[in-house]
């Protein structure tokens, strides 16, 4: 159960009070499932390796057990990950827990424990903004679940839902997105055709989304992108990209910048408008937008 007290003196909050700010110059660092170079993904060590690192943000999966606790777990089986087989669904909490993660090789096992949402909420509380992805799985209880732990400003929800959809979806929930008090974040990609409708969707409702997640496999439908980028510059939506690997931001990927063309990479996105960065080399995006004066906070 959680019990933790709010404070509007923390990191988090600073992050949270800056991500709703009019400055477009900072650059958040997202850390794809925490620190998994040094740690299991979605492990407590991931978590508090982004936390250490300085990262703004750790993204995190999350998934259900059979007697309705929520788990740390990006996929639906547990085979990758893990020691155990098959479905979390099919598994109590009490039973999720003796199974074991993998470590950084996939292979070997190690003494680390699948955690619960609430476990993630107790080593983020201030310190970091969490992203949730898989929210769709159960939007109603996993907004619930983030109120009941106090860090309700402090994550950002995500996923390909309309707003009339995201609405039925949270029930009672949804009043958190209309006063503000959830951040969500449409997931866009802009080269399937379905994009344009998704995008005036969200900017026509009643309560406009303070980011986009742009994925896009090519660089052939950028009109989109294109009226973004004029209305971040108007302090309008902030811009969201995944440069985890190629065909989220058509080459502009982590390995680019990593192998030394960081102007081809994390370089390109913020000249295409990207003051929100989700990476898998945390260390050299990090160095890189300090270099370029981008994280003073």
């Amino acid at each position: 159960m959680c019990a933790f007290v709010a404070s509007a003196s923390t990191r988090a909050a600073s992050l949270r009070a800056k991500l709703e700010s009019t400055d477009r110059n900072y650059v958040f660092v997202a850390m794809h499932r925490g620190d998994w170079r040094h740690a299991p993904e979605n492990s407590i060590d991931a978590i508090k390796g982004a936390i250490a690192m300085g990262a703004d943000i750790v993204e995190i999966d999350v998934a259900r057990t059979k007697d309705g606790h929520y788990i740390l777990l990006h996929d639906e089986t547990l085979e990758r990950v893990s020691n155990g087989t098959g479905l979390s669904s099919s598994y109590t909490l009490t039973e999720i827990k003796q199974f074991r993660l993998k470590g950084v090789d996939g292979i070997t096992l190690t003494d680390y424990q699948i955690l619960t949402l609430e476990e993630a909420f107790a080593l983020t509380k201030g310190k970091i903004l969490v992203n949730i992805d898989k929210f769709s799985r159960d939007p109603k209880g996993v907004a619930a679940c983030a109120r009941k732990c106090g860090v309700e400003r402090e994550v950002i929800l995500k996923g390909h839902f309309t707003p009339t959809e995201l609405k039925a979806a949270m029930g009672d929930q949804w009043s958190g997105i209309i006063d503000g008090t959830f951040l969500y974040m449409p997931i866009i990609w802009l080269d399937r055709p379905n994009a344009e409708v998704n995008f005036r969707a969200w900017s026509t409702c009643l309560k406009a989304p303070f980011a986009y997640e742009l994925c896009f496999a090519s660089e052939t439908s950028f009109e989109i992108l294109n009226y973004l980028e004029t209305m971040q510059q108007n302090n309008g939506p902030r811009i969201w990209m995944n440069t985890l690997w190629d065909s989220l931001c058509a080459r502009h990927s982590d390995e680019r910048g990593f192998r030394g063309d960081v102007d081809g990479s994390w370089g390109w996105c913020l000249s295409h408008g990207a003051t929100m960065i989700q990476t898998d080399r945390p260390a050299d995006l990090l160095n890189f937008l300090t270099t370029c004066g981008r994280r003073s906070l």
